[in-house]
C-alpha cells in the first residue's frame, strides 16, 4: 500500500474519531465517556484506536493540538504583522473566537486531572505563538523583550485567564474579556521598528 493511501486513512480515522468525540461532548461530560463509546459513534475498532492513541486522554490531547494548530495558521494567514497593536488585536480576538468555539473541549481542558494534558497544550500553544512572533519580527516588528520571553509569558497568562474564565464562570461576556487581555497586553510589550 502506499504512503499517500495510508496517510489518507489515517487521516480519515482520527477525522471520524474526532468528530464522535465533539459529538458525545454535546451530551455527556469528559469523564463519563469511553474509549467504547469514542469508537461505536466513529465506527471505528477498539483496535484501530489504540493503534493510534494510548488512551481516551491521550486522544483528547492530540484532538486539542490539532485544533490549535488549525486555529493558529488560520489567525495569521493574510494579517499586516508590521504593526504591533494590529498583531495583539488580532491575536486577543482570534483567541477569544477559538475559545467560543471550543468551549467543551476547552473546558475538559481546564477540568482534567492529567496535568501532563494541560502542560502538552501549554506547549503547543507556545510553540505556535512563538513561530507567529519570530515571523513578526522578521517583517519588522520590535519587540522590548526576547520574543521566547513574551511568548511564554503571554502563553502562561492567556491559559490561565481562559481557565478560570471557563472552569469558574465568571460571568464576563467574550467582548469583556477580550477588551481586558487587550487593555493588559498593549502596555507597551512592542514597539514599530
Amino acid at each position: 500500500m502506499s504512503e499517500k493511501k495510508e496517510d489518507l486513512r489515517i487521516r480519515r480515522t482520527h477525522k471520524l474519531l474526532c468528530d464522535a468525540m465533539f459529538s458525545l461532548l454535546e451530551t455527556r461530560s469528559f469523564d463519563d465517556i469511553s474509549v467504547v463509546d469514542i469508537c461505536e459513534k466513529a465506527m471505528v475498532h477498539r483496535a484501530t484506536f489504540y493503534k493510534h492513541f494510548k488512551d481516551k486522554y491521550a486522544f483528547m490531547e492530540y484532538v486539542t493540538k490539532e485544533k490549535i494548530r488549525e486555529f493558529y495558521h488560520e489567525s495569521t494567514a493574510h494579517k499586516n504583522l508590521s504593526d504591533p497593536t494590529e498583531i495583539y488585536h488580532a491575536m486577543i480576538g482570534n483567541v477569544i473566537h477559538f475559545i467560543e468555539n471550543n468551549k467543551q473541549m476547552l473546558r475538559v481542558s481546564t477540568k482534567s486531572s492529567n496535568n501532563n494534558f494541560f502542560d502538552s497544550i501549554h506547549k503547543i500553544i507556545y510553540e505556535e505563538l512563538l513561530d507567529f512572533l519570530n515571523e513578526s519580527k522578521e517583517k519588522g516588528v520590535h519587540f522590548n523583550v526576547p520574543t521566547d520571553i513574551v511568548a511564554q509569558f503571554l502563553t502562561g497568562g492567556l491559559t490561565a485567564i481562559v481557565r478560570w474564565w471557563l472552569a469558574d464562570d465568571v460571568g464576563y461576556t467574550k467582548e469583556e474579556m477580550a477588551s481586558y487581555i487587550e487593555t493588559m497586553l498593549l502596555s507597551n510589550n512592542a514597539s514599530q521598528a
